[in-house]
């Protein structure tokens, strides 16, 4: 079972590293509750689901150069799922 939630490749791993870069809300439950890059209030739980309030997904910038993708300087961020950067 710990085999399916490690290695840089997992899902929950990419889940945890953009949650990681999201601005945290002072007063609220920082595993719970985070805003976006474009100051939408997200949940973890709510974590791929398009009818939720608070749902979000991870955003990879296709834009960013090779380079700062392999250093990690553009790493993926979660966003919104209203977000108008993510495609439908």
């Amino acid at each position: 079972m710990n085999r399916l939630f490690s290695g840089p490749f997992s899902t929950h791993s990419q889940r945890v590293t953009a949650w990681e870069r999201a601005e945290r809300i002072p007063g609220c439950d920082k595993a719970a509750w985070r805003l976006d890059a474009d100051g939408r209030v997200i949940r973890w739980d709510d974590y791929g689901d398009r009818f939720s309030q608070y749902g979000w997904l991870i955003h990879a910038d296709p834009k960013a150069h090779w380079l700062a993708k392999a250093l990690g300087v553009a790493a993926p961020a979660p966003l919104h799922w209203r977000s108008g950067r993510i495609a439908a």
